[in-house]
């Protein structure tokens, strides 16, 4: 199996490692990373070894390499999904099946996207899009049967650590400014703080789980902005607590600050974690994890190309 890896940042670098560790999975044996696309153009190479070969373009590197799956591990563009989206179409038009990290093209245009990919008999995984390795989209593959009612969870990480610092007496922006200095929270955390990157993340998984095909821009969501050490202090008081929560039941999807208590799956989910709660006719699953780091967003890239072997 034939590899295009899109971005070579941290990402990149700990699939590629990934990928070469062949004793993790049989299943790896036959992979190589054939071409690799970053800033200087398009690098060739066989796993190991690569050499830049040409400045070349998204769509140019799919006809020069002609791989079985592109894996795509750059930054997320939410203005148009660019230029991810274009190569997935294109890709899917082929029968390239497409692996990604990247949020935004599933964000704004994932019914596009699925209906392409099933003409041509390709596939989108994308696991790591949405708690990186930690199971999330592939949770749901191995719950067959099972009627979800409702989902909800904790989906970034940075307004988590944010709210967890201001209940150990930060206030927010010596909390947010921790965060940074960390590096749990970009230089502009604005995406973050405002409820948007958990936002596309629920509309992924509103699709998944309830068969929807909305977008980002149909998810109502807040941010932690306006939480302060007055509410903070007020919850506490009463053994509660505010966590950021993405909620979605089919009908309505959202992100915004909500109160809940030490019976919630999520009260005790602090610091960086994520965690994802299923509720369904047969049983209430929860499951905690990281939700970033460039080796658990490799990973969940990891785990998409070898359940698309397995296949």
């Amino acid at each position: 199996m034939k590899i295009l890896l899109l971005g070579f940042g941290n990402v990149g670098k700990a699939f590629r490692k990934l990928v070469n560790e062949k004793d993790r999975a049989k299943e790896l044996q036959n992979v190589k990373i054939i071409g690799i696309v970053n800033s200087k153009g398009l690098m060739i190479g066989d796993n190991e070894n690569f050499k830049v070969d040409k400045k070349i373009d998204l769509l140019q590197a799919i006809d020069e390499v002609q791989p079985d799956v592109i894996v795509d591990m750059l930054p997320a563009n939410y203005n148009n999904g660019e230029p991810s989206l274009s190569l997935y179409l294109n890709a899917l038009h082929k029968g390239i099946h497409v692996i990604t990290t990247n949020k935004a093209p599933l964000a704004l245009k994932y019914s596009e996207i699925m209906k392409e990919a099933e003409k041509h008999n390709a596939k989108v995984l994308f696991q790591g899009t949405v708690m990186s390795g930690t199971p999330s989209v592939n949770l749901y593959k191995v719950m067959p049967g099972q009627r979800v009612f409702r989902i909800k969870g904790i989906l970034n990480g940075t307004t988590n650590y944010i709210l967890t610092k201001m209940y150990e007496g930060l206030d927010y922006n010596s909390a947010l400014k921790e965060a940074q200095d960390k590096g749990y929270a970009e230089r502009d955390p604005e995406l973050d703080i405002n409820g948007f990157d958990a936002a596309g993340k629920i509309s992924i998984l509103t699709n998944v789980y309830f068969g929807k095909n909305i977008t980002i821009h149909d998810v109502k969501f807040e941010g932690i902005k306006n939480i302060n050490n007055e509410l903070i202090n007020k919850t506490r008081e009463k053994g509660t607590k505010i966590k950021l929560i993405a909620y979605s039941d089919g009908k309505e999807t959202y992100v915004k600050p909500l109160e809940i208590d030490k019976n919630d799956p999520l009260y005790n989910v602090n610091g960086v974690l994520n965690a994802l709660e299923i509720e369904s006719d047969i049983q209430n699953t929860t499951i905690i994890g990281p939700g970033a780091g460039p080796i658990n967003a490799a990973y969940g890239a990891l785990s998409d190309l070898i359940l698309l072997i397995r296949t």
